[in-house]
């Protein structure tokens, strides 16, 4: 695959998989018009809104059958109201009076806001995937605070409760469901740039086990269109299997360690696939599937799904919040990485 500088090079999928691309619906869903949206990722400018398309919410009270059929055909679903809202807010707020030390918060408004205090410049507080794995986090208080909120009682009770478990059991037929202990809690900044999810998927970081793990996205609050949420490219969980295919041979010759690594010679330095979510749609002739999250949704996807998100531009500089849980079945091999809590720099 050719693209701009800065994409790792491997085999173009795009000759194995063919585009798969959904029947054109609305344009316009809750207000938002998907030709008014100037989405923008890390580089590459404004995603042409002939390449975006809309994520469409399924209820929690649907029927598995149905939750399992979206699943299964599109690598991604988004369940509408699974968690309780309220239990969602507090945890939000609880999270921003945690980190509220870092100076990140304006001051005189209200953790459960979040919002951004505009006198401090936002390159300062980049996420976890914006900062390059081996870094020192010292300057960086937000991710230092939001890592050891990561280990609090009211964020792991938060992720372990039931109805996410019973969900994700339910619907890979798992007997065993079980989630891994590693999570991130990341923070989208208003007008941060160059600090967006670069475009990946989650596999790369989970080598140590075969391809199957569910990732469950959880906005920690409303996040509109505009707010930084995550965009996943249609059609794309084949692709993201024939790329990774293509990566596991290239790393067949690197030491056992290597291998494994998301962060190896032959990935995007910082891991990744590109920080051009434009130029990858192009490339690729998919769409970006763009979502109006509210708080007591979450988002379940494949871990060959390809994502990204786009930058926070949201009006009110509200601080987007969200978290990745993920969850394996324990009778299958596991990468037992995946069970230790998540430090700054640790490399996976």
């Amino acid at each position: 695959m050719t693209m701009t500088e800065g994409v790792t090079l491997y085999p173009d999928p795009v000759h194995n998989v063919p585009p798969s691309v959904r029947s054109d619906g609305p344009r316009v869903l809750g207000g938002w018009d998907l030709d008014q949206l100037e989405l923008q990722g890390n580089q590459g400018g404004v995603i042409p809104s002939s390449y975006l398309s809309w994520l469409t919410p399924i209820s929690a009270s649907a029927p598995i059958e149905d939750i399992r059929a979206v699943y299964e055909r599109d690598g991604v679903v988004h369940i509408r109201g699974l968690l309780d809202r309220e239990d969602v807010l507090s945890t939000r707020e609880k999270f921003f009076n945690f980190v509220s030390r870092s100076g990140v918060l304006k001051p005189g408004t209200s953790p459960r806001d979040a919002i951004y205090n505009t006198s401090l410049d936002p390159s300062k507080f980049p996420g976890p995937s914006a900062t390059q794995f081996n870094r020192s986090q010292n300057d960086n208080a937000l991710l230092d605070y939001s890592t050891r909120a990561g280990r609090e009682d009211f964020i792991v009770s938060f992720s372990d409760q039931p109805a996410l478990l019973d969900l994700v059991g339910r619907l890979m037929s798992w007997k065993e469901p079980m989630r891994f202990r590693r999570q991130l809690l990341r923070t989208n900044i208003p007008k941060s740039y160059n600090t967006a999810t670069r475009v990946h998927y989650d596999q790369m970081y989970l080598r140590k086990m075969e391809p199957g793990a569910v990732t469950a996205w959880i906005p920690m609050g409303d996040v509109s269109p505009v707010s930084g949420g995550l965009l996943y490219l249609e059609g794309s969980r084949d692709m993201g299997l024939e790329i990774e295919r293509s990566f596991l041979d290239r790393n067949s010759s690197l030491p056992a360690e290597e291998q494994v690594s998301a962060f190896n010679q032959n990935m995007l330095h910082g891991g990744g696939l590109t920080k051009d979510c434009a130029a990858f749609a192009r490339a690729t002739n998919r769409r970006w599937l763009v979502g109006d999250y509210r708080a007591g949704d979450v988002v379940l996807h494949h871990s060959c799904m390809i994502h990204c998100s786009a930058n926070n531009e949201d009006p009110d500089d509200r601080i987007r919040l969200a978290t990745d849980v993920r969850f394996a079945d324990r009778q299958a091999p596991f990468d037992d990485r995946w069970n230790e809590f998540y430090y700054a720099g640790d490399g996976k």
